[in-house]
């Protein structure tokens, strides 16, 4: 018994950093349908995207999916707006433009915001993407603006 709560306290430190999990199950669950991407990018693969862009230094990881096919594409936002109530994450704003909608929420912990979920819902492709990491304040704007313009 001793070994397993040494063991749970020596993976705090990671779990305090992973992912939302109610996200990573949607995305084993809708990864491979057809007309779906999904794509999970590590701290150095967003490095080689972004270059010597800092926008997105801070984060650990980004996981997205989208579906360019009208039906799952609906059946994936309704799916992460579930996921969103489960995952207690703050609504921080919703833009409405052209038809398309953004949602845009945020988890913290400790007073540092930890994740950021963009859900995107378009005729298509609509989708989420779930960026983690040390989040700072200060670019939290700038990466909405990127996300959104995207």
């Amino acid at each position: 018994m001793k070994r397993i709560i040494l063991l749970v306290f020596m993976m705090l430190p990671m779990m305090a950093m992973a992912q939302i999990p109610q996200f990573t199950k949607l995305i084993d669950k809708y990864n491979g349908a057809e007309g779906v991407t999904a794509m999970n990018l590590n701290k150095y693969m967003i490095a080689m995207f972004v270059g010597d862009n800092k926008d997105f230094d801070f984060a650990d990881e980004i996981n997205i999916l989208l579906s360019d096919n009208s039906e799952v594409a609906k059946a994936i936002v309704k799916d992460a707006k579930k996921a969103v109530k489960r995952a207690k994450v703050k609504l921080l704003i919703e833009a409405v433009e052209d038809g398309s909608t953004y949602s845009v929420y945020t988890k913290t912990k400790n007073n540092v915001i930890t994740n950021i979920v963009l859900i995107i819902e378009n005729d298509t492709p609509s989708g989420f993407a779930l960026i983690t990491g040390e989040i700072p304040e200060e670019k939290l704007s700038e990466v909405i603006k990127i996300v959104t313009e995207s």
